[in-house]
Formats: structure tokens, C-alpha cells, sequence
């Protein structure tokens, strides 16, 4: 499978990526996706993301979901904005139908994907992305406003 460097959000065959051990990658602000807008202080939030095909290591079909940058929120001590650095990576193990993602979800503690149609990669890119914001937001003790 090709590899795209756009975040257009085309939907793509996950079994046949992890089949061809394929590539999608792609740049995107954000500030684009709903459930972390609201969390910015500011746009742009530029956002690199990588989603490659593999197996996990009993040989299942997998994605390897990357997201790299760094997005502005807003400090919870002095209020001010704090650029916090993203850099995550999860494995997904892929899964037919959801008798299968039922039975994956108990026995293994990877992620599982139901992809028995086209997925959309910016979805991952986004569920990616909140699960690696902070809880609370805030600078380094000597950095942080409120501390000087």
C-alpha cells in the first residue's frame, strides 16, 4: 500500500495495511479535531502521525499508531500557556467482528479494532491524541509563572 502524506481523512483497509505492512502518514492541525480543540489555547497545533500496518507479536494483524508534535494548553497553576510535547505510540490489534473483538478485548491487554469496514485514519489520530493529553496541564515548578 502507498503511502500518503496527507491528513485527508480517506478511509483505507486496515487488514490489507497490516497485510502489505503499510504506511499512511500525514501532517494536521489539532485544532481540527473536536475533541481536542476545545482543549487549546491557541491554533495552529500542528500534529505529525504515523499509521503503519503490522502484527502483533502472536502474529494477528496490527496498526502502529503514532502521534508526534506539540500542542498549546492552558497551565492549571499560573493559566498561562504551556506547550506540552506529544509522542505516542499504541498498537492496535485488529479484529473481524465484534464476536472477535469481544473475545480479543478478554484475553489480551492490547487495544483491539473492530475494521470490518473502511477506517478513518484522522479517528485514530484523535483517539490517540486525547489519551495523551495531560489531565491537568502545567509547567515545570521553575518555568511556571506562579512560582517567580
Amino acid at each position: 500500500m502507498a503511502t500518503h502524506d496527507n491528513a485527508s481523512g480517506r478511509r483505507f483497509d486496515a487488514f490489507r495495511l497490516a497485510r502489505e505492512r503499510g504506511l499512511l502518514e500525514g501532517e494536521l492541525d489539532a485544532a481540527t479535531l473536536s475533541r481536542v480543540a476545545e482543549r487549546l489555547t491557541s491554533r495552529p497545533a500542528m500534529v505529525h502521525w504515523r499509521i503503519r500496518g503490522t502484527a502483533d507479536a502472536m502474529g494477528r494483524p496490527a496498526l502502529s499508531v503514532e502521534v508526534d508534535g506539540e500542542v498549546p494548553l492552558q497551565c492549571q497553576r499560573c493559566l498561562e500557556q504551556v506547550r506540552v510535547p506529544i509522542g505516542q505510540q499504541t498498537e492496535v490489534v485488529l479484529a473481524h467482528s465484534e464476536g472477535e473483538l469481544a473475545r480479543l478485548d478478554e484475553e489480551i491487554a492490547s487495544e483491539v479494532l473492530l475494521a470490518d469496514a473502511p477506517v478513518d485514519p484522522l479517528v485514530l489520530v484523535e483517539d490517540e491524541l486525547v489519551l495523551s493529553l495531560p489531565y491537568v496541564a502545567r509547567h515545570a515548578d521553575e518555568s511556571c509563572g506562579i512560582a517567580q
